[in-house]
């Protein structure tokens, strides 16, 4: 058997071809891009990776309005003589985070002091702090950011004024030319904070904070009607397998969707579902006691056995809690749930590549979704259309 081969076995968890139909139901993160976004990604990401696989193509179909809160597109992929049939539903929630995407940057950073003081006051900050350093110290790299672009502007804007004041300019125009010289920095240093995600960030966090203090009642609304849709579709066109998939942020709606299905859903429709959460922030959440719903929603997956959970990080995403188990941090501790794996992007890229991507945090926290250079255990498209079910590897 050659790497491509053995890379594509090890994805799986094993050789053997027990699916023939697949549903995946995907969750993206706090995005405001939609559907047509995410299946742009997985049609020309799985092309790339489907080069690792021999006598293996994968063929994304057009995308489909389902429902108004489903868009969807078939995946047929061929696995030697194996054929599998893929839908893959996109689940809705991007016109709810567009309607708490807080446009304006200066309201932004206002709601981000009130919010980080209340993760400092509810002690959500200090726990982060004392055991997950790679999730505290991305909390505090936007405001950090914007703390020093604030110091930077207003130290070069005031230094060039006396320069240009020592220089002989009147005191007007060096003045003014200070200010408009801090300015640029400024204005600057927001463009360059947009292509680092750094109001993305703040934008997320002060979501989560907020959700944490007094839930959304649009979003649970749809989590409600996401899980009815699932019930129904799953049980009207039966699948040999079922993923439920949430990404990032997305991964604390699939958790309250999954809680919902544990009622919906018999213990045989269960027992080919799949909740698979890949870069999760769970514990955003989870850590600010006052979300007490969610700890329901987490507790009552705890005592869940037939439907499956994995949960998938790699060490070198700081916007995910990769070492932790969502349900112990919860406080829920011993229910052996999730099953954890380990994602190693550094074996995905050659060391040049990967060592560009450590620098761009949403890159690497977007990995889970893409293709990789190299042949690796993990692989996105085999997981979401190949032969087998879903295995730890």
């Amino acid at each position: 058997m050659n790497q491509k081969n053995r890379a594509g076995d090890a994805a799986s968890g094993s050789a053997s071809k027990d699916v023939t139909r697949r549903k995946v139901y995907y969750v993206a993160g706090f995005d405001p891009r939609g559907a047509g976004y995410y299946h742009r990604l997985y049609r020309e990401e799985s092309v790339k990776q489907a080069t690792h696989h021999e006598s293996a193509s994968i063929s994304v179909g057009q995308r489909t309005r389902l429902n108004p809160l489903v868009s969807g597109w078939n995946v047929d992929s061929q696995w030697g003589e194996h054929a599998v049939e893929t839908t893959y539903q996109f689940l809705h929630w991007d016109d709810l985070v567009r309607r708490h995407w807080q446009g304006s940057v200066p309201l932004l950073i206002l709601a981000a002091l009130r919010d980080y003081a209340y993760y400092v006051r509810c002690g959500a900050l200090g726990r982060l702090k004392k055991t997950f350093r790679g999730p505290f110290f991305s909390a505090l790299y936007p405001m950090a950011y914007l703390a020093l672009l604030i110091m930077l502007a207003i130290a070069f804007g005031a230094g060039l004024g006396v320069l240009l004041g020592a220089a002989g300019l009147g005191s007007e125009w060096a003045l003014a030319s200070g200010i408009a010289a801090g300015a640029a920095l400024s204005t600057g240093g927001t463009v360059l904070a947009n292509r680092l995600a750094v109001f993305w960030l703040l934008r997320t966090y002060c979501f989560v904070q907020a959700w944490g203090v007094k839930e959304p009642v649009d979003v649970m609304e749809r989590v409600e009607a996401l899980a009815e849709w699932i019930s129904r579709d799953h049980q009207e066109s039966p699948s040999d397998e079922v993923l439920l998939v949430g990404h990032s942020v997305g991964s604390i709606l699939a958790v309250s969707i999954a809680a919902r299905l544990t009622a919906l859903l018999s213990d045989e429709q269960r027992s080919r579902v799949t909740l698979v959460t890949l870069g999760q922030c769970i514990p955003l959440l989870s850590l600010m006691p006052s979300a007490k719903s969610f700890h329901r929603d987490l507790g009552r997956l705890a005592d869940e056995r037939t439907m499956r959970w994995l949960d998938m990080n790699a060490r070198a995403d700081s916007l995910c809690f990769s070492q932790a188990n969502p349900l112990d941090v919860s406080g829920i501790r011993g229910s052996g749930r999730p099953t954890a794996q380990v994602v190693r992007p550094f074996k995905m890229f050659d060391k040049r590549t990967y060592a560009r991507m450590k620098l761009n945090r949403q890159r690497m926290h977007f990995q889970y979704l893409m293709a990789s250079a190299l042949p690796n255990e993990y692989d996105y498209f085999r997981m979401t259309a190949g032969p087998s079910r879903i295995k730890p590897f």
